[in-house]
Order: C-alpha cells, then sequence, then structure tokens
C-alpha cells in the first residue's frame, strides 16, 4: 500500500526541551571613597540581561549579568547611586540533542534585598530566574493522495503557517546623547534605563528588515546639586538574512537589550554636556510562508478489509501581526505620605493574562511604576506603586481558536501631581504580537489494506433506499454501506454534503 500513498512534507517548530532555574545573588561591596556615606537606603535595582546563549550537544549555556544600582540618600538628604556588575552563567542538560535548536531565553529578577552593614559596606541578596526553550524546524510527512480505485477519501485543506527560517544578529549601539541647551551641565549620573521596542518588520528576497526604537531614560544631578531628568529615543534600523524568505511571507521580530552602559561624558576643557551610550541590541527575526495543505480526514476501502490509522494534528495559522500603541492614564494614591516634588519615574510592564474573545484580543497587564520624589520635609522617598491595565485589539480577519504571546514595553512617561499625596501618571505603551489561528484536526496517518480478506457482502439486490436524518452527510451514508461516493451522487443528482431530514436517496451496492 506504501507505493500507493502519495505524501507530502509539513515543517513545524518542534519544542525538545524547556526548563527554568533559579539563579541565586549573594554579594557584599565597600563603597568606594568617591561615593558619600549611606544614610539610607532608597532603592536597590536588579536589571539581569542575556549576554550570550550556546548550545553544546546536550548542553544550554546561558551567559549574561545583573547590573545591581544602590539608590540611597546621605546625611545631607542628597540622593546619590552605585552600580555593581554581577555576571552570571548557568547550564542545563537537556537530555536531548540539541543541534540546529532554536533557543530562546529569557531572565527577570524574582527578589532583591539590600541592607547598609556600615555606612560604607552593602549586603545584597537576591536571586534572578534563567528560563531557556529549545526548538527545531521538524519535517513530517502526512498522506495527501491515494492511487486506489477502491479506495474513498475525505479531503480536506489545513490552513498552516510553515516556518521558513529565524535569524539572530547582535547589534552595537554607540551614540552620545546631548541634553537639551535649557538643561543645567551634568554632574554625576543617578540612574539610568532602556526599553526596546519593534515597529516594522519586512521581508525581502532572502532578508528581514527590522525597524525599531530605544528609548532610554536618564537622571543625573546638575552642578547645582538638583536632580535633572532626560529621555531620548534611538531608533534603529537592521537587515538579518532568511534564506529562502521572500516578500509574501510573515515576518515576526523582537528585540531584547543584552547589555547597557551610560556613562556623562567628562572633558577637562568645558561643561560635561553630553552621555554617552554603549549597548548591544539581541535582534531576532523569522519568517512563515501561508501554505494550505491537502490531507486525508477520513477513508475507507470498499472491496478489502482495511486499517485505517489516525493523527490529530494542530495547524497554526499566523492570521495578523499586531504592532501598535496605547494610552494608561492613572491616578495613584500616596495615603502613607505626602511629596511635594517627582525626581524621577521609571516604569516596567508586564502581561499578567491574554485571552481571545471573538476576534478581539484582551490583555491584562501591570505596570510598576517606581517613584524617586521629595517630602514636604525635604526627605528623599521611594514609592513603588503597581498599575493595573487592559488593552484590546480587535483583528480585522476572522479567526477561530486564536492564540498570541504579546511583548508590551513603556515607551513614555508623564506625570501630574494633583495635590500632596496623589499623582497621575500618563504611560505610552507598545505592544507586538502574532496572532496564530489553531486548527485542530485528526488526519489519516496511513492505511493499511488486507488483499487477502475481501469484504463480506451482506445487502441483497442492486440498491439500497434510504432515508437521511437530520444533517447527515453523504460521506457518513457512503461510509456506512462502505459504497461509492461519487456513483451516490451520480444516481441521485445530488452536489451538496447535507441532506435533508428524510430525504431519500438510492444506494447501488459496490
Amino acid at each position: 500500500m506504501e507505493d500507493k500513498c502519495m505524501k507530502t512534507s509539513v515543517f513545524t517548530l518542534e519544542t525538545v526541551f524547556k526548563d527554568a532555574a533559579e539563579v541565586p545573588i549573594d554579594i557584599d561591596f565597600n563603597l568606594p571613597d568617591y561615593c558619600p556615606e549611606v544614610s539610607r537606603i532608597l532603592k536597590c535595582r536588579a536589571v539581569p540581561r542575556i549576554a550570550a546563549k550556546s548550545a553544546n550537544g546536550r548542553s544550554v549555556t546561558v551567559d549574561g549579568g545583573v547590573t545591581i544600582t544602590l539608590i540611597y540618600s546621605d546625611e545631607d538628604n542628597m540622593i546619590n547611586s552605585y552600580e555593581y556588575q554581577y555576571p552570571f552563567s548557568k547550564t542545563f542538560d537537556s537530555g536531548v540533542d540539541l543541534d540546529s535548536a532554536v533557543l530562546d531565553a529569557n531572565v527577570k529578577c524574582e527578589y532583591i534585598n539590600c541592607r547598609a552593614v556600615t555606612e560604607r559596606k552593602i549586603d545584597i541578596h537576591g536571586a534572578i530566574s534563567v528560563n531557556i526553550t529549545a526548538r527545531r524546524r521538524k519535517n513530517r510527512e502526512i498522506i495527501s493522495d491515494i492511487d486506489d480505485e477502491n479506495i474513498e477519501l475525505m479531503r480536506a485543506a489545513a490552513p498552516a503557517t510553515m516556518p521558513i527560517g529565524q535569524s539572530e544578529k547582535y547589534v552595537i549601539v554607540e551614540e552620545e546623547l546631548e541634553i537639551g541647551s535649557s538643561q543645567p551641565d551634568i554632574r554625576c549620573l543617578v540612574r539610568y534605563d532602556a526599553d526596546v521596542s519593534i515597529s516594522e518588520c519586512k521581508l525581502l528576497a532572502g532578508k528581514a528588515i527590522v525597524k525599531g526604537e530605544m528609548a532610554v531614560s536618564l537622571l543625573y544631578r546638575s552642578d547645582d546639586g538638583e536632580l535633572q531628568t532626560f529621555r531620548s529615543n534611538i531608533p534603529f534600523s537592521q537587515l538579518l538574512e532568511i534564506e529562502s524568505a521572500g516578500d509574501d511571507c510573515i515576518c515576526e521580530a523582537t528585540a531584547n537589550i543584552a547589555y547597557l552602559e551610560i556613562k556623562p561624558k567628562v572633558s577637562s576643557s568645558s561643561p560635561t554636556r553630553t552621555f554617552s551610550l554603549d549597548a548591544k541590541l539581541c535582534l531576532r527575526a523569522g519568517a512563515s510562508c501561508e501554505n494550505d495543505v491537502e490531507v486525508i480526514t477520513d477513508a475507507y476501502s470498499r472491496k478489502y478489509e482495511a486499517s485505517i490509522l489516525s493523527d490529530s494534528v494542530c495547524f497554526d495559522k499566523t492570521v495578523y501581526n499586531i504592532s501598535d500603541t496605547f494610552n494608561i492614564r492613572k491616578e495613584i494614591d500616596f495615603s502613607s505620605g505626602s511629596i511635594s516634588a517627582v525626581y524621577d519615574i521609571w516604569v516596567t510592564a508586564n502581561v499578567d493574562s491574554v485571552r481571545f474573545e471573538g476576534d478581539c484580543m484582551m490583555l491584562n497587564g501591570t505596570a510598576v511604576s517606581n517613584i524617586l520624589a521629595r517630602e514636604e520635609s525635604g526627605m528623599p522617598v521611594f514609592y513603588e506603586k503597581p498599575i493595573p491595565f487592559e488593552y484590546s485589539f480587535k483583528i480585522p480577519i476572522e479567526g477561530k481558536n486564536l492564540k498570541a504571546d504579546p511583548k508590551v514595553s513603556v515607551t513614555d512617561v508623564n506625570y501630574t501631581i494633583s495635590g500632596s499625596d496623589k499623582m497621575e501618571i500618563g504611560l505610552k505603551m507598545a505592544v507586538n504580537a502574532a496572532v496564530y489561528e489553531c486548527a485542530d484536526m485528526t488526519i489519516v496517518s496511513d492505511i493499511k489494506i488486507n488483499e487477502n480478506e475481501p469484504l463480506k457482502q451482506t445487502r441483497q439486490g442492486a440498491m439500497t433506499v434510504y432515508f437521511a436524518d437530520p444533517g447527515e452527510s453523504i460521506w457518513e451514508i457512503a461510509r456506512k454501506y462502505l459504497a461509492d461516493i461519487s456513483e451516490i451522487r451520480r444516481l441521485n443528482g445530488i452536489s451538496e454534503d447535507k441532506l435533508q431530514n428524510g430525504q431519500m436517496i438510492l444506494i447501488p451496492v459496490s
């Protein structure tokens, strides 16, 4: 029977390994002599980033670093900071060969605690979690046709998006950020941060054109001792090689910051007006093409005993790529205290849940606002306030069983102090997501025909008169009687699949 089966290849991305592990952070250090002594710790930040990931046989290694920033006040209530770099490396044993596998890794800070042992010695304990996923493109052959006139086939088209290839590229960004003419000169940097988002991904002749921007935010102290904020958006555009990808395919891209360092650019001959930025971005682009696959969902033989083997297969099809922005406005209540000024705000956003209601994607998340402020007494304070948010997007293309893994980032922050204990904060958010439609289908994977065992004919006469039940199909009736479907249609002059209740048809004996 094997020589009569015509098969076609279906490519899917198969997860071959997935794991997560916690990496502890246990350090202590002394502040250098140029840093003032600690009077009160305001905030200890830990920002982990992945610098590299690699597979060797059955093992996966993830390397990176945690930027730990200690923000504190001295005895004069001046806000100061100190940055400490903590490297990490984590190796996973997958138990499977990972050659040619595509690696996805992400890392986040689970918790961080710090205390001042003395005015200059700091003790820090915490943990980060490292998540790794390895996927490999799998070639699966399925039956698309059978060259045997005695076998009846139920055919269907499976909507599918086939992965063509992926490409990853590390991009070095070196920029000089100059403060505005109305801002005072730079004395020292207190805090810096950046977030990256993708605005466009296009495919053209084996290349992916990826565009986006890196949103940078800074807090620095001027020569007069006051704290100043500075923000800048740095656009980027890169080409990534993806062999066999054409402009009729679908492009999906992600971006992460693998390394970031910002420092004041000091000159002995002139005031400091610029920052030097050194960053490494990890850009990834994937290409996939829509390719409806002809499958066999059911079969039977009219002549011999047959064994039909079936498999359940999920065919994913990309129906839409979301690249959108939305705004959030929220009032924050400082019921435990009062503020007279805000020095700095930085916000991190996470997706908590995603669901689809009809053709609308509903996203719930939390934006954590970190607020460095001053009380009316002049004392510096720090607040961490979660801001729940919702976002919805109507998919312009109809689909069923939709799924997505959206990414959100904060591209702009603004605020208004509405009272001594209240603030209204505004956020501009970017969201990127590839929306897939999952079609679960049962398909025929193999047919075994026993030509030594002909079917026993139990019907008498040349015809059977049959009265259809409500919604019954030609296929169901023909399969029940192991009859020739084309003959049933010809004899009864029927073209439709479903029959009316009580409709009479003649079924010929094969």
